[in-house]
This record gives C-alpha cells, structure tokens and sequence, in this order.
C-alpha cells in the first residue's frame, strides 16, 4: 500500500522581499516554508533591488532546510515580467501567482518551468478564482499548492468584522474540495493581529478542523504556536502506528483483511493510508529544538565573542514581573515627571486602565534580561537600531525576553568584536512589548585565534512613517481630554518645527550608588558597573563604567523641561553611547525636532533627537564636528519618535 507523502507545509511566513531585518532571522526560524514577496509588501521603488536579494539567498543555501517560495506580482504589470526573470538566476521550490483567477493564469508560467524542478503555487483572493477552483486545481501538473488570500477575498465581498471566517466558508470548502480531488496542498490565508495570541490559536484550531495543511503568516512570533496546532500529537503518532502496525499483523494473518477493530473501533484501509501520511509526513518535521535558559552561577563566566553564532537563539532566564514599586524607585533615582507614568487619573483621560510604567523602565529591564547571556563580557553598548515599543507594560505584566545573534565583526585589535542582538520582550500573553536591535563589543578569549564568521546586518536607518503608524495602532490612546495642566506644559504638535532646537537647561550629577543601584533595578549583572577591582586590574578605564540605559533614562527625565508632553516613546530609530560615562559626570542635555507626523485629529509624532552631555551646559548644542565625529562632550545621541497632542 502507496500513499503520496509531501513534506509539511505547517507555518508558511510571507516575507518582504526588500526588508533585510526580516531576511536575515530567516535562518534561525523553525518554519516550514518561507515565501520572497514582490508583491503587495514590496514598494515598486524597491522590487529590483529585492529580486536581487532574494536571487542572493536562495543561492546561499542560508535556508535550504526550509521551502523557498517567491510571490511575483502579476503578469500582467511590468514588474510581472521582470520577476519571471528571477528564474534563470536562481532555483526556489515553487513560485507563488497572485490574482489567479483561471486555468490560463497558470498555463502562461509552464514554459519558464519546464526544465526546473520549480512548482507553482496559486493565490486564490477572487471571486472568480473560487468560482473556477476545479478548473484551476486541474490546469497544469506543475500546480502543487492553493493559498487562500483572505484579505482581498474579504475585502472583493465585502466582508468585515466578526463574521468575516463565516462569510469565508463557502470559498473554503470550495477550494477544499478542489484541492484534494486533485492532491493539492492548501494553505490558509494570514491572521493580521500578530499580537492576538488568543485570536490566532483559535483560528489555526478553525484551519486545521477544516482540513488545511497549514496556515500562512506574517510574523515570526505565529511560528510556534502555529507548528505546534498543525504537527500531530504524541497520542496521534502513538495511534497512527498502532493502526498501521495492527493492519500489517492482520494482513499478513490473513491477506484478504479489510477491516479490523482497534480500541473498540472499526479500522478501514482509508485509516491506515491516512495513518501512514501522518507518520511519513512525521519524519520531515525537525525535533523542537529544546533550548537551555543560560542561568547565571557561581562558575558562569558568561560568553565571548567566538561563543556567539550567526542564526543563534537564546532565551533568557529570569522573567520579570515589573512592580509599582519598581516605578517607584525608578522615580526616585531620576525625577521623571512625565504625567501619564504618574498618575492613574491622567492616564485613564487617555482611555488607558491605569498609569503604564516608563518606557525607559520598560526597555532597561528587557534590557537587563539579555545582559548575562550577551553582555556579561562587554566593554561598552554601543548602538541601537529599529526599536519598536509595541505594547504598554503595566504594573502586574511579566516580560521576559529572548535575542537572535544576527551579526559578529571581529575587531582589528584582535582582542574584541561586535556582537549584533536581535532582542524581543514579551509579557505574560505572550504579546511583543519591545523589539529592538542592538551591537555591543565583547571580549575575545582567546586573541590570538581569528574567526571566520564577519557578517555585518544591514540594520534600517529608522523606523519607517508607514511602521510607525502600524506599532501605533497598537494603542488606543483619545487624547481629547488631555489634561495640559496636569502636564505640565501647554505645549502641543503644532507649537514645534522641523530643525528647532531645545536646550532642557537642568543638569544631575551621576553619583556612584544612584547608578549602580538603577542597573540592579533592572538585573543588569555586567561587571564593568559594578566590580571596581576587577575593572582597576583588567579594565580599559581602570574604574566602573556607568551603564548606557542609566544615562538614556537621565537625559529623558532631564528633557520633561521642554517636551512635558511628549507623553509617549514609540520607536528608537537608533542611537549612539558616543563616549563613556563615569561617576560624578555631570548630564545636560537638548534636543533637536528632526520630523513630525500627523496621526489623528488629536494625536501626532515628533521625531526628536536627544544629546546627553557631560560637563557643560547643553546651550552649544553639541554634537558632531564637520568630520562627523562626535564631540568628546557627547555622551548619548538618541534619535526616537513619540507622542504628542495636537490643538
């Protein structure tokens, strides 16, 4: 007895094509299939460069384990037969055809196919495409997969809100029933609310009873919760080869067996073929990977630069849950008077539940979680890159945090290297709280050996308008009541212009025990803050160096005088720590309006970028000299964007 056995299409990630962030986690996923978008989430400024991209990876083999799958745009555009192209420079598994709506639209790409062993993949997101399933499931050999694209199928009938998968029934049993006629894979369409955790288990439970194969996302955080609801269970294995073993026994028995009882039930040849899928399928998925929370001990000397692996995940120990205590000693050691971070009243004027904990606070303590594992043995942070907040954290939420190493440079000196961290924060739901990347420079352990492995990311610039009104959906903020008084500062979007410049005027001295004290708030165990004889004997400075977040979280509550009412951080597009930091330093700062967004009737963004400097007044403006170098006053540059009510 043959059954035919694919490989699993469990989690299937669409992938921007032009966005390298994205690209390069792409090692380090436990998915099933990826699809290279050219599509719908590529700009037409940027396609050629994406096929580019995705011509280089696919002829990497960085993601050979995976099925490689490239969205074109449709034929019909020039774009469409630009991408048609990408077939002589390299091999993906399959192409993906969006706007498919019958038999000829596949029919047109056989002839670019037929020396390849590349299979054809069809988007059906028309009323059309579902009218003509059948003829479509049938029009070519090379056909091997439906995608259902629920978004522009709901949106061509005019389907919303929480009737939507209801009024998507009949397309799905439709294509369903065409799919397996003709022994097609079938794929459910993307759930948009990646941060709905509860929302999008449902909907893959939904899937999988009606019988798809898998389901296609849009972030990597649907991955595991998405593989585990598609991958049979223990106890369906343990039956699956009960059946097929039971059968065997019968049959070898008694040859003219069709039929015999298991557990009280009748058992068919249609169960055992059905079994042996299962337990075919069974071998191509890879063991979960068990990953070991690293927890410091007495004999942790934490990881250096040649442990650390491009594609490495690591998830960090310690789950924090975050306190009003916890806000209460933040205050202390820095004074921030921003009113929402405050007051349980303001707050609940801007429809929140209550008084969200710093942002700042928030970061640190994400922060802090990755430190033993990625920083134990680092010199110096050195910058940060597309940091997204992407949910308030309140008192009562635990975060814990897991990072990706996505770059490593070794330096010339031979006795350091830049580490590049993806990090992610989630709470207790399992929502993202805080995306951010990062370098660090980490201690070599041994300087005389040289590493072969010099990937340098290519990190955004910034977090791009289009993102930022996407994490700011996030929120539900109705700033109509905003209470400037409580404020403190009537200032609004409209009061500030591109290119000003605000001097905050105070400045705080940095005291050994205020900044040891915040970097044990926040569980951050380096060593260069806190253990004077180890950095007087083996330290570059010869004393304790204070840590970077310490002096992020100053210059923030040092910018209330000037931007009272930039009540809320929303991304870091990125910063730098240009100079260190010591004890008894002196911080000034001032800030600088780079840009502005409008975002609702009550709401917009500044883009501001914030300098700490250390003894002297900020009324210079200090910055970069004409060579682009910093100015040896500057200790942080730190470009954001945050929230502020209009008139």
């Amino acid at each position: 007895m043959k059954s035919k056995v694919r490989k699993p299409r469990r989690s299937v990630l669409y992938v921007p094509g032009s966005s390298e962030k994205a690209l390069n986690k792409l090692p380090s996923l436990d998915v099933d299939s990826i699809i290279y978008d050219l599509e719908d989430s590529v700009a037409p400024s940027a396609k050629a460069g994406a096929r580019k991209i995705i011509i280089d990876i696919i002829n990497s083999g960085v993601n050979a384990d995976k099925e490689q799958v490239v969205r074109f745009n449709n034929f019909s555009t020039e774009d469409g037969k630009k991408d048609v192209l990408l077939l002589k420079e390299c091999k993906p598994n399959a192409i993906l055809l969006p706007k498919v709506n019958e038999s000829k639209d596949i029919l047109r790409y056989e002839a670019y196919l037929d020396n390849l062993d590349t299979e054809i993949w069809a988007m059906m997101e028309t009323p059309l495409a579902i009218v003509n399933a059948y003829q479509i499931a049938r029009s070519s050999y090379k056909l091997k997969c439906f995608v259902m694209g629920t978004n522009d199928l709901s949106q061509m009938l005019n389907l919303d809100g929480e009737h939507k998968r209801t009024g998507l029934q009949t397309s799905f049993e439709k294509c369903m029933m065409a799919a397996k006629a003709y022994q097609l894979s079938i794929l459910d369409g993307v759930y948009n609310e990646f941060n709905d955790t509860k929302g999008f288990k449902s909907e893959c439970k939904y899937s999988h009873g009606l019988g798809f194969d898998g389901k296609t996302l849009i972030h990597p955080s649907q991955i595991d919760l998405c593989n585990d609801i598609f991958t049979p269970s223990d106890a369906q294995l343990k039956r699956a080869e009960k059946i097929v073993k039971a059968y065997a026994e019968a049959k070898e028995k008694d040859p003219d067996t069709h039929v015999i009882v298991i557990d009280g039930g009748q058992v068919e040849e249609l169960h055992v073929i059905q079994a042996e899928k299962i337990l075919q399928a069974q071998k191509y998925i890879k063991p979960k990977k068990e990953v070991k929370k690293q927890i410091i001990s007495k004999k942790n000397s934490g990881n250096y630069f040649e442990d650390f692996k491009i594609g490495q995940e690591i998830i960090h120990a310690t789950p924090r849950t975050v306190t009003t205590g916890d806000s209460a000693l933040y205050t202390a050691l820095y004074g921030s008077r921003f009113a929402i971070n405050s007051s349980d009243q303001f707050a609940q004027q801007l429809s929140l539940p209550s008084s969200p904990i710093d942002d700042f606070l928030v970061f640190n303590i994400a922060f802090g979680k990755t430190v033993p594992d990625i920083s134990l043995n680092a010199i110096a942070n050195l910058g940060y890159a597309d940091c997204r907040f992407i949910q308030p954290v309140y008192p009562g939420d635990t975060i814990s945090a897991v990072s990706h190493i996505i770059g490593l440079k070794e330096n010339s000196n031979g006795e350091t290297g830049n580490v590049y961290v993806n990090s992610i924060a989630t709470n207790q739901k399992n929502e993202i709280v805080i995306d951010y990347n990062r370098w660090v420079m980490v201690r070599k352990k041994n300087h005389e050996k040289k590493t072969n492995e010099n990937i340098i990311p290519a990190l955004p610039k910034e977090v791009s308008k289009s993102e930022l009104k996407t994490v700011v959906k996030n929120y539900s903020f109705d700033l109509k009541n905003f209470d400037f008084a409580a404020s403190g500062s009537k200032l609004k979007f409209e009061d500030y212009d591109i290119g000003e410049k605000i001097d905050h005027i105070d400045g705080f001295t940095v005291e050994e025990a205020e900044h040891m004290m915040a970097t044990k708030l926040y569980q951050n165990p380096a060593k260069v803050h806190f253990n004077q004889y180890n950095e007087s004997n083996e330290g570059w400075f010869g004393k304790r160096i204070v840590y970077g977040g310490h002096i992020i979280s100053l210059v923030r509550a040092i910018s209330f005088n000037g931007l009272a009412n930039l009540f809320k951080i929303v991304a870091i597009n990125g910063g730098s720590h240009a100079s260190p930091c010591f004890a008894g330093v002196t911080v000034f700062a001032w800030s600088e309006v780079l840009d502005k967004i409008d975002l609702s009737d009550s709401m917009g963004a500044l883009r501001i970028r914030s300098n700490g400097i250390k003894d002297a007044p900020a009324d210079k403006f200090q910055h970069k000299n004409e060579e682009g170098k910093y100015d040896p006053s500057v200790l942080l540059s730190l470009d954001y964007w945050a929230l502020i009510p209009k008139k």
